[in-house]
């Protein structure tokens, strides 16, 4: 990675040098020897000193290594990036890192500038040939994602006359991410699908075929594959496997980010409640999906996680929460309710949150004809609620 190096020098180095040849050709001259070279050596001194401050610092090298600070808010961490020295050694140097106040240095001082920047500064010295590390102890402070903005290398003079300031010309890529705190929700009523799927429910009308319990006896209509002929070799008599009774649980949780015309100002506390509907989900084994309509290049035009389960899951859904701002570039949502509806992706248990306006009231209409069962998320500073959503179907005339 390449540096753009500025070398600050004392202005009067170069003045004491002209003195110094004039004084140098004044002993020359009056065959003052012993003060010919005092003067030649001070005048080595200070092409010596140039020379230091114009090779300094030649030969750093950071490596760019893409890596991921993963947080949550009040953890401490780290952040590693590796430098490599071909080039002289450099001694009592600091390292100036800027980046947004997402997290915060914990062992070194550091200064906030506007704009929510921070500067720490960091000792630094490395040998010849040596490659070292860089570690900067961190803490999250608040939901979000940043890099580092600026690096900037500040190497001084051995003797303290001058200095060269090395600035980073390429952005570097590791990142680090805070993930959103949760906040509590209510659920008012906590309804099961009626589709089959993995999870064991004695009430359920389907089985999972993956999960046999035991045998009955065959009966007419029961299926050619469902025979255990092992058992029934055993008892002389056909049986038929018995399932456990299972169903699919899934949660599709879509948020409306704008309000009218910018971003809702509840954007903090419905992140932090859609954070522990998702926990919420882990714990109880329940499939889940995320929607988000801030405009993406994927191949949805808009923010869609496909329903998983597991902490790997949830691990990508709050990622997604973490990278959100009150800059996104959001698309209408009830473009987002018709894209859902049309390709069949909204599952038995629908939860929406935000603002909802006529046309996305009426998209919820014809989703709800169907299947689907629609819940609102009434966000709070202290404690969300999941409500039915309720609608009035108008009769045609």
């Amino acid at each position: 990675m390449e540096w753009e190096r500025e070398i600050i020098e004392d202005p009067y180095n170069s003045l004491s040098e002209i003195l110094l040849i004039f004084a140098g050709g004044a002993c020359f001259i009056f065959q003052s020897y012993i003060g010919l070279v005092i003067f030649l050596f001070c005048f080595l001194y200070f092409r010596a000193h140039k020379w230091y401050l114009e090779k300094i610092g030649i030969g750093i090298e950071v490596e760019n290594n893409p890596t991921r600070v993963k947080l949550h808010c009040n953890e401490q961490g780290y952040l590693d990036f590796h430098v490599n020295n071909r080039g002289l050694p450099v001694w009592g140097a600091s390292l100036k890192l800027s980046f947004k106040d997402i997290v915060e240095p914990i062992s070194h001082h550091y200064e906030s500038y506007h704009g929510n920047m921070i500067e720490v500064t960091v000792p630094f010295s490395i040998k010849k040939g040596e490659k070292g590390r860089v570690r900067l102890p961190i803490k999250g402070s608040r939901r979000g994602l940043c890099r580092l903005t600026r690096v900037q290398l500040v190497i001084p003079h051995l003797f303290g006359s001058g200095k060269v300031i090395m600035n980073l010309q390429e952005p570097v890529s590791s990142t680090m991410i805070v993930f959103p705190s949760s906040s509590p929700v209510k659920l008012l009523k906590n309804r099961d699908s009626n589709r089959n799927g993995e999870l064991s429910s004695p009430h359920s009308l389907f089985f999972d075929v993956f999960q046999p319990i035991g045998t009955r006896e065959y009966v007419s209509g029961d299926r050619f594959q469902d025979i255990h002929w092992k058992a029934s070799v055993r008892t002389g008599q056909l049986q038929t496997k018995v399932y456990a009774p299972s169903i699919k649980k899934e949660w599709m949780i879509a948020i409306n980010l704008s309000d009218r015309y910018s971003i809702t100002g509840q954007l903090e506390s419905i992140i932090k409640h859609t954070a522990f509907l998702m926990h919420l989900a882990v714990e109880q084994n329940i499939s889940f999906s995320l929607v988000l309509n801030a405009r993406s290049l994927g191949i949805t035009p808009f923010y869609y996680l496909p329903a998983g389960t597991g902490r790997k899951h949830q691990q990508k859904g709050l990622e997604l929460l973490a990278t959100l701002s009150t800059d996104e570039f959001t698309i209408p949502f009830h473009i987002v309710l018709q894209h859902l509806h049309m390709r069949q992706l909204v599952p038995s248990v629908f939860i929406v949150a935000g603002a909802m306006e006529a046309r996305e009231r009426d998209r919820l209409v014809k989703i709800s004809i169907k299947e689907p069962e629609i819940f609102m998320l009434n966000s709070d500073e202290e404690q969300g609620v999941v409500t039915i959503w309720n609608h009035t179907l108008k009769i045609p005339s």
